[in-house]
């Protein structure tokens, strides 16, 4: 019960609220009605009418009519069921845009007695607009250097409608590479960008096609998309390839210059100039082969230049880079190794030494006559040479050792017959074709006493007379003899006997060289008739001297020569028995018992052959284990180190382990002719080996040589005893005369570990771009060693480094070089240089090291995009400044150098022409200046994108947003509007007769919109506000026309505070200044007079002017009506001495020709006159 009535008593209270409320806005003539846009013709909108309190039958006699600004057909009511209907299409965005609130205001007035009524129809929005993006296609340009988290702003869809209807929200269709970052500003602003997730790669992906699509909050959904074509911008990432890193090439030697030897190819996976490759040497390549070669840097062709001679340098490592033309730019490298192929051009070289002439005619078969040496500098069949003698002589070539001969006696001699001998010495490579060198050799035979002196003739019968003279020459002998120089010379004797009682030397004698036979006493023929003797003799002088000295020379040099013979191989011999004989003995106690067997070296210096190293367990039976047994090197000293034969597994092998086998297999007797066998070869073979360390002190002992070639001290010197090497080789020639000999001797020089290993330089600079990726390689130059074998072989070590790693080259794969390898991402913002220090070490004792200094520098990839201070930067700006006002200067930093951090300063490319006609950016400073006339009352905020682009290839750009909040500034006057003026007034009318209806406008905003207007003082008229900006001229108190007839009423309207500078007269039109007017006022101040002609009821006057009113941006006059204006002028001039003389009024009818005032009663048909003007010249 209690709650019935107090609900009774709430439903009773709404009632009042509700009937109050009704009261409230019939009062105040409101009526408020609502409407969706795009509305058909015909939809109902309200009863007008019956909600404004009038009856359907009072609207035609009352005139009633409805008004609205700006168009007018939107809605119309029926007059003859009072109903507000829709008349044409009602487009929200077209008659609102994007304001909050839309609505139209209509103004409903009746007269007799004037009345008017404000309604407003607001226009509700419907989700008729779907988003709008700016373009169906966007173009992307995107390096692929970018980083991770890298964004791309895009510009948002755009939908005319408002509320939810335009609340969008987005998605990208699916993507590896990017996803959409969605920043909300406030309720309807939103920033979109494009997020890198995934690293680009344009040699794998170049472009990549999005979509984004942007939804609306409407019902239904609306949607709207575009297109993202992302282009992936080239970066030099890539170096150039080749197709193998090592190229090997065979080049025959002595090629014409020019000669290709390879043309290389290697491609690069970028585009442009970042892929085209330029070829050249390594900077390391030796001078040598820039001499020898010549590369083509375009085409890649190596060609000869030089001569190639295979004897000279028989093979060739050409280091080649490949750079491209990026920035920086990008290096490949491939070595090329030339094989010189060698070909037979070069002749055998013939040298004869050591000549043993002349050579005595009697000398025994196999005498040594000259040493012959051949040589031919080409190698293989091409250097095989074969000595060849001409035929038909008593010599021949015995081939002692390589390339060594000796000219030997191959068969007895005559001097008699042949005293010279012209040999040819003919050798002949295995080339093909071969080539041969041809030696002549004079070989002249020294004569021997080997004939004896011959007379002409037996006997001679010579006569004498008796009693010759004592002392007289009866006759000369004459003999000669076929040998030579002094072996030709004859000495006579005679053979002396005895004639009868008396010798025959008392008779006669003969002169030893002229054959002269003298008589030494007289002749008695009857005493001695006849002289009957043997004839002189006739001896060579040389043969009767010195023959019998001679062949006792000839007999000792022989006994000696047995002699020496037999003494030295009797010593061999013993010796090796010896040895046999005690190795084969059971063991014994001491050094040669039971126990592990020892190997005792011998001194390396003093080896003679790595045969003879060979170790045998000597045992004497007495004392520690004796130095091997060294052939023909009998007295050297033992090696103090001894080596287990167990701990030394090494000193197996080489056939050593296999000999020991043999030897052990062998009895006692058959080693002992192993033994012998061998010496026997050794001394024949006439070669002696030894061995001795480099870097050997002076008088470092290397071997007993004459006693170990069998050659005694003493004849050393007699015989000539010379040692000569060939270009300081390690071959060495023993030659000693009487009779030639010659030994070859071999000198082994043993490496130390005396050289360290070198770098080419003690510092090395590489230029690597920070772009490089992973496991990019980076060649270097490894260290060079002059030592050889153990000593020479190198590793190699880096220092710590995160970013870098060494890859060494295992001995299999030597032809891959040593490199740099990059196992950490380069940024030259955070580390521009390195340093590591690259060791080689050798595996010598003691071990030696080389370094050499890498200092990396890290050379700058575009990959900084400009940042700016912040992305959203706010600037308030006064209107009306002047141009070249700075609005801001914006500052973008970059971290890349060079051109890379050049930045250049841009409005977007999807700027609004507005913008870029309003505003301009410096490039260089970045400065926004104003360059156009900024009017708050045409727009009051400016979003002005703007992009900082560097000058790197492919360029980066940075983004930021300047948003210009326009400041108002009171340049606009307030506008009225006078319409529906009762005119003339009765006399006699009451007090709250609405006279005329006022509206007041103001172009400005907030205080310097808004508008207070005000009356003349001391009329009997007030300004009643009936809605906002509306004023209704009522009267006041009573009026007597007799007392005043003509009421001059000005309105002074004030916007903010501040009064119009002008004023308005209503009924004289009066128009003047109600200040001193400025500058600031000229360029903006134009006049607009609404002007409605119509007669005084009482028929008295000309038509008036009703209101004068501003309007600050009326275009001038249009060309033409000049000349109506100025004819309207003198006629409504004429009649109103009140208007300015620099005043003009025109009227204009529907078709823009002056025309007269239309009717009065027909409310509808209205004709404005417009007045324009500017300070100090009116039109």
């Amino acid at each position: 019960m209690v709650s019935s009535k107090r609900r009774g008593v709430e439903v009773w209270h709404l009632f009042l609220l509700l009937l109050l409320l009704a009261v409230g806005e019939a009062g105040s003539g409101q009526v408020r009605y609502s409407v969706p846009e795009e509305a058909k013709h015909g939809t109902f909108v309200g009863r007008i009418t019956q909600d404004l309190g009038l009856e359907l039958a009072e609207l035609v006699p009352r005139l009633f009519r409805v008004a609205s600004k700006g168009r007018r057909d939107l809605l119309e009511v029926n007059l003859q069921n009072g109903i507000l209907f829709v008349n044409s299409r009602i487009d929200r965005e077209e008659l609102c845009g994007r304001s909050a609130e839309c609505s139209i205001h209509l103004e409903v007035i009746v007269d007799r007695p004037l009345q008017v009524f404000h309604v407003e129809v607001e226009v509700k929005d419907i989700n008729d607009n779907p988003p709008a993006f700016p373009v169906a296609v966007k173009t992307i340009r995107f390096p692929e250097s970018r980083l991770l988290d890298s964004r791309f702003p895009l510009e948002g869809a755009f939908d005319a409608d408002i509320g939810v209807n335009a609340l969008l929200t987005y998605k990208l269709s699916s993507s590896e590479f990017f996803f959409l970052d969605v920043q909300t500003n406030d309720e309807l602003s939103q920033s979109l960008s494009l997020v890198l997730r995934k690293s680009l790669d344009r040699e794998e992906t170049a472009e990549i096609n999005l979509l984004l699509v942007a939804t609306d909050g409407g019902k239904p959904e609306l949607t709207g998309t575009v297109q993202l074509l992302i282009k992936v911008l080239d970066v030099n990432d890539n170096e150039p390839t080749f197709d193998q890193s090592v190229y090997k090439i065979q080049l025959l030697e002595n090629v014409a210059n020019g000669t290709l030897v390879i043309k290389l190819n290697s491609s690069d996976a970028d585009e442009g100039s970042n892929s085209e490759i330029m070829y050249s040497f390594s900077s390391d390549v030796s001078p040598n082969i820039k001499t020898k070669f010549n590369i083509d840097p375009s085409s890649g062709e190596i060609r000869t230049k030089g001569q190639l001679d295979y004897e000279d340098v028989k093979f060739y490592e050409i280091q080649v880079i490949a750079y491209d033309n990026g920035n920086p730019s990008m290096s490949g490298h491939c070595k090329i190794s030339v094989k010189l192929v060698d070909i037979n051009d070069n002749s055998p070289e013939v040298s004869i030494t050591s000549l043993s002439l002349p050579i005595r005619e009697d000398a025994p078969l196999g005498t040594v006559i000259a040493l012959i040496t051949v040589a031919d500098r080409d190698y293989g069949a091409n250097g095989q040479v074969t000595c060849t003698l001409s035929p038909h002589v008593p010599f021949r070539l015995v081939s002692t050792f390589r390339n060594y001969y000796s000219l030997v006696l191959d068969s007895t001699l005559d001097r008699e017959k042949v005293s010279v001998y012209k040999l040819a010495v003919t050798a002949q490579d295995g080339g093909s074709p071969s080539l041969s060198t041809t030696a002549s050799v004079s070989v002249e035979v020294a004569d021997v006493n080997d004939n004896a002196p011959a007379f002409a003739q037996p006997e001679y019968t010579v006569f004498v007379k008796e009693n010759n003279p004592p002392g007289c020459h009866i006759f000369t002998v004459s003999a000669r003899d076929a040998d030579a120089q002094e072996n030709a010379l004859v000495s006579y004797s005679l053979v002396e006997r005895r004639v009868g009682e008396r010798a025959l030397s008392s008779y006669v004698s003969v002169h030893a060289e002229s054959g002269k036979v003298y008589a030494l006493q007289p002749l008695d023929h009857e005493e001695l008739e006849l002289l009957q003797f043997q004839a002189p003799k006739a001896s060579s002088r040389a043969l009767s001297g010195a023959a019998g000295a001679e062949t006792a020379l000839v007999d000792v040099n022989v006994y000696l020569i047995v002699a020496i013979c037999a003494v030295s191989s009797l010593l061999v011999l013993t010796l090796l028995l010896y040895t046999a004989l005690r190795c084969s003995a059971p063991p014994s106690e001491g050094a040669c018992g039971p126990g592990k067997p020892r190997l005792v070296c011998s001194s390396a210096v003093g080896s003679w052959s790595y045969s003879q190293e060979r170790q045998q367990r000597v045992c004497s039976g007495e004392g520690p284990p004796k130095t091997d047994l060294m052939a023909f090197s009998p007295s050297l000293p033992a090696c103090p180190v001894v080596m287990d034969m167990g701990e030394h597994q090494d000193l197996k092998d080489d056939g050593l382990s296999k000999m020991y086998s043999i030897l052990g297999d062998l009895g006692n007797r058959h080693l002992l002719l192993f033994f012998i066998s061998l010496s026997i070869w050794m001394t024949a073979s006439g070669q002696v080996r030894y061995s001795v360390l480099e870097e050997a002190k002076h008088g470092t002992f290397v071997g007993r040589i004459a006693q170990d070639l069998g050659l005694e001290l003493e004849e050393l010197v007699p015989r000539l005893f010379r040692v000569a090497s060939k270009d300081l080789g390690d071959l060495l020639e023993v030659i000693v005369d009487r009779p030639l000999q010659v030994f070859h001797v071999e000198v082994e020089v043993k490496d130390i570990n005396d050289n360290p290993p070198v770098f080419q330089g003690t510092q090395k600079n590489l230029f690597i771009a920070e772009s490089r990726p992973l496991d990019s390689r980076f060649p270097l130059e490894g260290a060079s060693d002059a030592d050889i074998g153990e000593n020479a072989l190198l590793t190699y070590r880096l220092s710590s480094s995160e970013y870098f790693s060494l890859d060494v080259p295992t001995t299999d794969q030597q032809v891959k070089p040593l490199s740099l390898v990059l196992r950490k991402p380069l940024d030259r913002e955070e580390s521009p240089e390195l340093h590591l220090v690259l060791t080689a070490t050798d595996r010598g004792k003691p071990e030696l090291t080389g370094t050499v200094q890498l200092l990396i520098h890290v050379l700058d990839v575009n990959d900084n995009a400009p940042v700016f201070d912040r992305t959203l930067y706010a600037v308030k700006l006064a209107e009306n400044v002047p141009n070249g006002t700075l609005v801001i200067k914006l500052n973008a930093s970059d971290l890349d150098e060079g051109l890379n951090a050049d930045i250049i300063y841009s409005f977007s490319s999807d700027a609004s022409p507005d913008v870029k006609f309003k505003f301009y950016i410096d490039p260089v400073s970045g400065e926004i200046t104003v360059t156009e006339h900024i009017d708050f009352e045409e727009r009051k905020t400016y979003k002005i994108r703007v992009e900082a682009t560097d000058k790197g290839y492919p360029p980066l750009a940075g983004h930021c947003t300047v948003l210009v909040e326009v400041l108002d500034v009171n340049d606009n006057p307030p506008v009225l509007t006078v319409t529906s003026l009762s005119l003339p007034i009765s006399e006699n009318a009451q007090p709250g007769t609405v006279i005329t209806l006022i509206n007041v406008s103001d172009r400005d905003s907030g205080a310097n919109g808004q508008v207070t207007c005000s009356l003349t003082p001391h009329v009997p008229f007030k300004l009643v506000s009936t809605f906002k900006n509306y004023y209704s001229l009522v009267l006041d108190s009573a009026l007597d026309r007799e007392s005043v007839a003509n009421y001059e009423v000005v309105l002074q309207p004030a916007a903010g505070g501040a009064r119009s500078p002008f004023r308005v007269g209503l009924y004289t039109g009066e128009i003047s200044t109600t200040r001193a007017l400025d500058e600031a006022d000229a360029p903006r101040q134009r006049l607009l007079v609404l002007e409605r002609r119509q007669r005084v009821c009482s028929g008295e006057g000309p038509p008036k002017t009703d209101l004068m009113a501003f309007s600050p941006s009326l275009p001038p006059l249009p060309p033409g009506l000049d000349r109506e204006v100025e004819e309207e002028r003198k006629e409504v001039g004429s009649n109103h001495s009140g208007l300015s003389h620099d005043v003009a009024v025109y009227s204009k009818g529907e078709k823009g020709k002056l025309s007269p005032s239309p009717d009065s009663n027909n409310p509808q048909n209205r004709i404005d006159s417009i007045l324009t003007g500017k300070l100090g010249k009116i039109y």
